[in-house]
C-alpha cells in the first residue's frame, strides 16, 4: 500500500508540475534557511558543554552597589580574591586566566611572526578544564625561561611532524625591548572552537603573590574557580560574600558572583575584557526568525493543497464510492506531503551544504557542530522534516478526505472551500504577511540605528587619523614623534595611553555630584603628551591648551618613582583639560584654580566627544600630559590622500627605531567603523531573510492567485463578453488580497514598533522610530502583493472569451 500510494504521489507531483515547483520552491528555501540559522544556534549554545566539570566551573565576577542598586558588574575581581577563596573547603581549585593575540616567530625568522591566540594562566588551568596533553609535562614549570604549551594543528604547521617539546621560539614583542623567548615543554589536543577560552598557545606561569587589600585596592584579575562536586553555588556564593563584608574596611563592600561556565560567552554584555563573547538576546532574535521563515514556508504548501481542494474531488468521491476508507484516503495525502518534503529537504541539505563557508565567514569563526560533522544531528534533522512533513500535510489531508461523495461527483463541493477553510486559508495568508512586515519593519530599524552609529558626530574628525598599537617606547617615544612630524604628510601626532575604540579613558573615578548629594558621577581620565587634544582636533571653548611651553603641564617619568605626600599634593593641582561636559556638571566656574573632586587643575576647556562607542553616554573626561611617555599608542593626524605615504615613512622609521618589535597600523576611521560589526551583521542578516520572507510571501499568493482564476476563468470570460475591462477584473482579484493584507498590516505594526523600541533601549544615542518607517514597510508588502496578483489575473484576463467559453 505505501509503494502505491509514493507512486500516486510521484504521478500527481508531475501532473501538477506549475504546483509542485512552487510548493518546492517555498519548502526549500524554508527548510535551509532554518538548517543554516539552526547550525548557528545550535553552535552558539553548545559553548564549554564539552569540559568534563561544565557544572562545577565558574567565573568570579565583581558587582558594585550602592544602597542596594546595581552600578556596575565586571568581568574579573580584586588581586588576592584567589588567595580568600582557597581557604574555602568548598574550593576545588582556582586559576587566574588572561586572553590576547601575539606574534610567534615558530621559523625563528627575524620580523616573521605568526599571530596566535594565547591562553595566558596558572598550571592549575590544565586540571580545571581537562585540556588533553598529547606530550611533554608543563604541569611541572621549568625555571628560568616562560615555559608555553601549543597546539597540534601548530606542530602539524610548524614543525613538520617532529616533536617541537623542549624547543625555544621567539615572538615579536609588543612591549619588551627585544623578543622574548618561550620554552615548549608540552604539546595539548586542540581545544575546540565552542568556547570563550579559545587559545593556541597555553603560556603557563607560577601564581603572583598576592595579598588581598582590605580596602579593595590592587590589580584585577580574571579568576575561575572549581567547586567540589557536592557544593551548592548559590549558598557559597553567599558565604563568602557574609566573609568578605565582614572582612573589607571598605565603605561600599563588593560583591562577588560566581558566573556558570556554560553562561559565559551568551550571558556576559557587561564583560569589557571578554575576548570572545555572544548574545542570547541575538541568538533568540536568529531562532525565531529561522523557524517564522519554515512557517510561512510550511503555510504556502498547505493554502495551495486546500487551494487545490476541487481538483480532487471527483478523485476523492470515487474512491470513497469503491470501498476506500477515510484512513486510507489520508495517508495517500500524508505520503503526497512526505514526497514534498522529501524532495525539498534533500534540495535544503544541498543548499545547506554549499553554504557553509558563507556561515563561517558571517560568525567569523568555524563551526563545531554542524549537520554535516554530526550523525546525531543529521538524524534529528531528518526525523524534525520526517515530523513536519505530517503536521503540515495533516490538515489538507482531513479537509479534503471528509469530502461528500455524492457532493464531489455532482461538482457540488465549492471550489473556493467551505466558510471555515476560507477563513482559516486567510487566516494563514494573514500570518504570513505579519511575519514578513515585523521583519522588513525591523530591517529598516536596525539599517537607521547603524547608520546613526557610523555617522553621528563624535566631537572629534576621525578621518586621516592613523594609530600604532600600544607599545614601549624605550624612552625613544619623542624622538621617533619628532621624525615623524618632519614628514609634510603628517600634521599633528601624540603618544597617548587612550585610544579610540579602545575603553574609555586610561583611569576612572567617581565624585560625588555638586547637584545630587549622594549620586556619584564617573570622570574618565586620559593621560597623554600634551599634543593629544590638538591631534585629535578638539576646539578650545575657553583657556588654552597644555603645552611644553609650559613647563609643569607634562610630568617627567621620574614623577611617579617613590611617590609622597608633598608629591600627591602636587598632583592635586596638576593642569589638566576638562571636556565642558566635565565643566557643567562640576561647576568650573573659574581656571586655573585646583578643583578637589577632580584632583586637578583645570587649564582649559575643550569641546565634549565621545570617547566610547555611541552604545553609551559621553562621560565628562580630564586629560592630563606626562613629558616623554614610554608606554601607550601614537596617534597621527595626516593629510588627506597621503596615508600610503605615511604608512611607508612609519615602517622605515620603525626598523630604524625598532627592529625587533611588532608594528601594527591601523586607520582610526575602521576601528570606530570596527565597534559596531555586531549591528551590521544583525542588518545584513535582516536584509537577508526580509527578502526571503517577502519571497515566500509572495510565492504563495503567486500560487493562491493561479489557483483561483483558474478556477474562475469562466467567469472572467463572461465579464469579459458583458463589457468588463480587464482593469476591473484585476481590481476584481485584488480587492480580496488587498483586505487580507491590511489586516495583516494592523497586525504587525504594533509588534514590529514594541519589539524595535525594546531594542533599541540597549543604546544611549539610538533614533525615533518615525510613521513612515512604517508606511515604507506597508507599501513594500503592499506592492509586492499587489504585482503578483495584478500580473497574474491580468494574463488571464487578456485571454479572448471565446477560449474560456467555448466549451460552454
Amino acid at each position: 500500500m505505501i509503494r502505491n500510494h509514493i507512486k500516486i504521489a510521484w504521478r500527481n507531483l508531475l501532473k501538477n508540475s506549475t504546483y509542485s515547483l512552487i510548493n518546492i520552491i517555498g519548502l526549500t528555501i524554508g527548510l535551509a534557511a532554518c538548517l543554516a540559522v539552526t547550525t548557528v544556534v545550535i553552535d552558539e549554545s553548545s559553548y564549554d558543554r564539552f569540559w568534563t566539570k561544565k557544572d562545577q566551573i565558574f567565573r568570579v565576577n565583581t558587582i558594585n552597589t550602592r544602597d542596594g542598586e546595581l552600578l556596575e558588574k565586571r568581568d574579573y575581581a580584586i588581586s588576592g580574591t584567589n588567595i580568600a577563596l582557597k581557604d574555602f573547603p568548598e574550593v576545588e581549585s582556582i586559576a587566574t586566566i588572561d586572553q590576547f593575540d601575539t606574534y610567534f616567530s615558530f621559523r625563528n625568522i627575524m620580523g616573521e611572526g605568526t599571530k596566535t591566540k594565547v591562553i595566558q594562566t596558572t598550571p592549575s588551568f590544565l586540571d580545571i578544564f581537562d585540556v588533553e596533553i598529547t606530550s611533554g609535562s608543563p604541569n611541572n614549570l621549568v625555571e628560568g625561561t616562560p615555559n608555553i604549551v601549543i597546539s597540534e594543528s601548530l606542530v602539524k604547521r610548524f614543525f613538520n611532524g617532529s616533536n617541537p617539546v623542549g624547543e625555544i621560539i621567539r615572538d615579536l614583542p609588543s612591549y619588551s625591548n627585544e623578543p622574548n623567548e618561550y620554552l615548549i615543554t608540552g604539546i595539548f589536543k586542540d581545544i575546540p572552537e565552542n568556547t570563550h577560552l579559545r587559545g593556541q598557545v597555553i603560556y603557563l606561569r607560577k601564581p603572583i603573590k598576592e595579598v588581598l587589600n582590605k580596602q579593595q585596592f590592587g590589580f584585577v584579575q580574571n579568576y575561575y574557580v572549581s567547586l567540589k562536586y557536592d557544593v551548592d553555588k548559590t549558598k557559597f556564593e553567599a558565604k563568602f560574600n557574609n566573609w568578605y563584608s565582614n572582612y573589607t574596611e571598605a565603605e561600599h563592600p563588593d560583591k562577588f558572583e560566581l558566573q556558570p561556565l556554560q553562561d559565559i560567552y551568551l550571558k556576559s554584555d557587561f564583560a569589557g575584557n571578554q575576548t570572545y563573547k555572544g548574545s542570547a538576546q541575538k541568538l533568540y532574535i536568529l531562532g525565531a526568525i529561522a523557524i517564522l521563515l519554515l512557517v510561512i514556508a510550511c503555510i504556502n504548501y498547505i493554502n495551495l493543497t486546500t487551494a487545490r481542494a476541487s481538483h480532487k474531488m471527483q478523485e476523492t468521491g470515487v474512491r470513497k464510492v469503491l470501498g476506500a476508507e477515510r484512513f486510507q484516503l489520508i495517508s495517500q495525502y500524508l505520503a503526497e506531503s512526505g514526497l514534498f518534503f522529501l524532495i525539498s529537504g534533500i534540495l535544503a541539505f544541498v543548499i545547506y551544504q554549499l553554504s557553509l563557508p558563507g556561515i563561517v565567514s558571517y560568525i567569523d569563526h568555524p563551526l563545531a557542530l554542524t549537520f554535516s560533522n554530526s550523525a546525531l544531528l543529521f538524524l534529528c534533522a531528518i526525523s524534525s522534516i520526517f515530523v513536519l512533513s505530517i503536521l503540515t500535510g495533516l490538515y489538507p489531508a482531513l479537509l479534503i478526505s471528509r469530502i461528500n461523495p455524492l457532493a464531489s461527483l455532482r461538482k457540488k463541493f465549492r471550489s473556493s472551500g467551505t466558510g471555515q477553510t476560507q477563513f482559516v486559508r486567510k487566516g494563514l495568508v494573514i500570518f504570513q504577511f505579519s511575519i514578513s512586515l515585523v521583519v522588513l519593519i525591523a530591517m529598516i530599524v536596525v539599517n537607521q540605528q547603524v547608520t546613526l552609529l557610523k555617522s553621528k558626530d563624535i566631537g572629534f574628525d576621525a578621518s586621516n587619523l592613523l594609530s600604532i598599537k600600544y607599545n614601549t617606547w624605550q624612552n625613544k617615544g619623542e624622538s621617533f614623534k619628532d621624525e615623524l612630524l618632519k614628514s609634510p604628510f603628517i600634521e599633528k601626532a601624540s603618544i597617548t595611553s587612550w585610544l579610540p575604540s579602545f575603553g574609555g579613558g586610561s583611569m576612572m573615578r567617581r565624585v560625588e555630584s555638586p547637584d545630587n548629594t549622594g549620586i556619584e558621577v564617573e570622570i574618565c581620565y586620559m593621560f597623554a603628551d600634551t599634543d593629544l587634544a590638538e591631534t585629535l582636533g578638539l576646539e578650545i571653548e575657553k583657556g588654552r591648551f597644555l603645552s611644553n611651553d609650559f613647563g609643569g603641564d607634562a610630568l617627567p617619568q621620574s614623577f611617579y618613582v617613590e611617590m609622597d605626600s608633598v608629591k600627591k599634593a602636587e598632583l592635586e593641582k596638576r593642569p589638566s583639560l576638562i571636556t565642558a561636559q566635565a565643566a557643567k556638571l562640576l561647576k568650573v566656574d573659574q581656571l586655573n584654580v585646583a578643583n578637589k573632586d577632580l584632583e586637578a587643575m583645570p587649564v582649559g576647556i575643550v569641546s565634549n566627544f565621545n570617547n566610547e562607542n555611541l552604545r553609551t553616554s559621553a562621560k565628562p573626561i580630564v586629560i592630563q600630559a606626562d613629558k616623554n611617555p614610554d608606554r601607550g599608542s601614537l596617534l597621527m593626524r595626516i593629510k588627506p590622500g597621503s596615508e600610503e605615504k605615511v604608512i611607508a615613512k612609519i615602517n622605515e622609521l620603525w626598523k630604524e627605531f625598532y627592529p625587533y618589535k611588532l608594528l601594527e597600523i591601523n586607520n582610526v576611521s575602521d576601528l570606530l567603523q570596527k565597534q559596531y560589526d555586531a549591528e551590521t551583521k544583525l542588518l545584513q542578516f535582516f536584509s537577508f531573510f526580509s527578502a526571503l520572507s517577502l519571497f515566500l510571501a509572495a510565492l504563495g499568493v503567486f500560487g493562491l492567485i493561479v489557483q483561483v482564476t483558474e478556477q474562475r476563468v469562466k467567469e472572467i470570460g463572461i465579464r469579459k463578453v458583458l463589457g468588463a475591462s480587464v482593469q476591473s477584473i484585476v481590481m476584481l482579484f485584488s480587492k480580496d488580497f488587498l483586505k487580507t493584507i491590511a489586516v495583516a498590516i494592523i497586525i504587525a505594526i504594533p509588534i514590529g514598533w514594541y519589539a524595535m523600541q525594546e531594542w533599541l533601549q540597549d543604546y544611549a544615542h539610538r533614533i525615533e522610530i518615525k510613521w513612515w518607517v512604517f508606511g515604507l514597510a506597508a507599501s513594500v508588502v503592499i506592492g509586492i502583493a499587489m504585482l503578483t496578483v495584478g500580473i497574474q489575473s491580468a494574463k488571464k484576463a487578456f485571454i479572448n472569451p471565446a477560449k474560456s467559453l467555448k466549451t460552454e
